[in-house]
């Protein structure tokens, strides 16, 4: 360890501080998740979340996130999720809501380089790889006709939320304007000023014939397009604190969150004049904030944060103390830090044209992309069934707003389980076939990073609303009351010790293996087990029978 990381880890050494029970049980919760989050991840995310958290300290799930957001966003093209009746893409939708100068903007200063770089990199004609998008108009010929062409990626970010800032309009101009005859043809002239009509010689060769008026021409908003729409001050939005000139803004952010394997994702607005304004945003929403004042009340009724990722993180005073102390060390020197900038675009965009390539490789259909594995829907209802164990402790006001994200959040699970297959498959290279298949192991790595952003929720929930989480039968799960029968019903010695492998045994007959584990490491939390060890035998106690 570096003289920096032990100046980190002395600035955060949360015993230090004085810290009420309710913040020391917080604090040792978001600790807890992060350890369980850093031992899962695909490798190259990993990596990528490592770097960033160089930059932005103790902000590791925000940067693996933000990793999962840029990668959605090059695949889409590329990638449709089967879901039921439905048919999802890859875009995942992230917002970081965290207190004020706990690592939010230094985390952007990461990701920002990194979409840039790879998005010149996509962009780069020479490379011979776009993707063209036929419904989508990209810019306006000679002729006044809109031309549909080679899609663009770029980094979106803005203050502003006019109608005409963000999704755009016509603008009247005085420009050179085609003319036509009476049947709707072009009229051109020679290079001497002589008309030629169409079917006349020479026309496909004459230039078009124009005249100097007043016209409307099209102006894109800054929400049109592929690539990063990154807010560093989502509060100003509109969703946090209404008012009328913003409202208009959540029905276009609801809008481009809609899939884009149909129509309903192009925001559409009728002009005064009269015009219908198409806006076509393919955009990934990346956006940050602070807890903004009446959050729970915008958390728990507006649906275009239920349609994100969320990571809540309210950082308590004395741990931002002990931040800004660090700081002040530091003050006065030069931190040279190496960002692997252009590394990690490199390997985006490695990613993004072996990804092509699979497309095209099943005659360009995105539904063929993916293969998925038979555990796959198991280990996603072990998932499912973990997210309800875990509001089942807690008060009915947390667990209706949490379930309020429940399905959203499982539709950003099984897209991320499929990003997860993505960033592994460059590291196929004996058998390519395993490629772009989505396991029950990738399900798992996503839902570890899914459960630590529902975790947080739930936490922060449970704080803001100052409620606690209660402990009895009457709120155990199915399998939590199943567990603990199998478990008083065992064998048990002359002090009441039971054997841990022969009530894994079974349960296994009517309960999943990775439930089982889930339920044991719980209980050994919550510190409800007194343990005994013969050899490697293990012999558990539950608390709660000892007289």
């Amino acid at each position: 360890m570096n003289e920096d990381e032990n100046i980190n880890e002395e600035a955060l050494n949360y015993e230090e501080f004085e810290l009420s029970k309710e913040q020391e049980e917080y604090l040792f919760k978001i600790e807890e998740n992060t350890k369980v989050f850093n031992s899962n991840l695909p490798s190259f995310i990993k990596r990528f979340q490592e770097d960033a958290v160089k930059v932005s300290f103790k902000n590791d799930i925000p940067a693996a996130l933000s990793c999962f957001v840029i990668l959605g966003q090059i695949c889409k093209d590329f990638v449709r999720i089967p879901n039921g009746r439905s048919i999802e893409d890859s875009r995942v939708h992230f917002c970081q809501i965290q207190t004020s100068g706990s690592g939010k903007s230094t985390l952007w200063d990461f990701v920002g380089p990194v979409s840039k770089r790879l998005f010149e990199k996509i962009n780069d004609p020479e490379s011979n790889i776009h993707v063209m998008n036929y419904n989508v108009p990209i810019s306006t010929d000679e002729d006044g006709q809109e031309e549909y062409g080679t899609k663009k990626f770029d980094v979106m970010s803005t203050t502003e939320y006019t109608d005409a800032a963000l999704i755009g309009g016509y603008e009247e101009i005085l420009a050179d304007v085609p003319v036509k005859d009476n049947a709707g043809q072009l009229i051109k002239q020679d290079e001497n000023g002589r008309e030629i009509r169409h079917g006349q010689e020479g026309y496909a060769e004459a230039y078009t014939k124009t005249k100097r008026e007043l016209t409307w021409i099209r102006e894109a908003g800054l929400l049109e397009g592929s690539g990063i729409a990154h807010w560093d001050e989502f509060e100003y939005s509109g969703i946090f604190k209404q008012s009328q000139n913003k409202e208009q803004a959540i029905v276009y952010l609801n809008t481009l969150m809609n899939t884009l394997a149909g129509e309903s994702w192009i925001i559409s607005k009728k002009l005064k004049r009269g015009e219908m304004m198409e806006c076509y945003c393919e955009r990934s929403i990346l956006a940050m904030t602070y807890p903004p004042e009446k959050l729970v009340k915008v958390v728990a009724n507006k649906g275009v944060l239920q349609r994100m990722i969320l990571f809540i993180w309210d950082v308590p005073e004395p741990v931002l103390d002990k931040m800004r102390r660090m700081q002040i060390l530091k003050a006065g020197q030069l931190e040279e830090i190496n960002q692997p900038i252009d590394e990690f675009a490199d390997e985006f965009y490695e990613i993004y044209k072996l990804v092509q390539e699979r497309f095209n490789q099943v005659g360009k259909d995105p539904l063929k992309t993916m293969k998925f594995t038979k555990d796959f829907n198991e280990n996603l209802m072990l998932e499912y069934e973990t997210m309800q164990e875990f509001i089942q402790d807690t008060e009915p006001v947390v667990r209706k707003i949490a379930s309020n994200f429940t399905t959203r959040l499982l539709k950003i699970l099984i897209k991320m389980a499929v990003l997860c297959s993505i960033a592994e498959a460059k590291n196929i290279t004996k058998n390519p076939s395993r490629r772009f298949t989505v396991s029950g192991r990738n399900v798992r790595q996503a839902g570890n990073v899914v459960r630590q952003c529902y975790n947080t929720l739930v936490l922060w929930l449970e704080r803001s609303l100052k409620v606690s989480r209660r402990v009895g039968t009457q709120t155990q799960s199915p399998n939590e009351q199943l567990f603990l029968e199998k478990i008083r019903e065992s064998k048990k010695d002359e002090n009441g010790f039971f054997s841990k492998k022969s009530v894994i045994d079974e349960l296994q007959k009517s309960m999943a293996r990775a439930t089982i584990h889930r339920l044991f490491g719980k209980y050994k939390t919550k510190n409800m087990f007194e343990e005994n060890k013969v050899g490697r035998s293990v012999y558990l106690k539950l608390k709660e029978e000892k007289k």
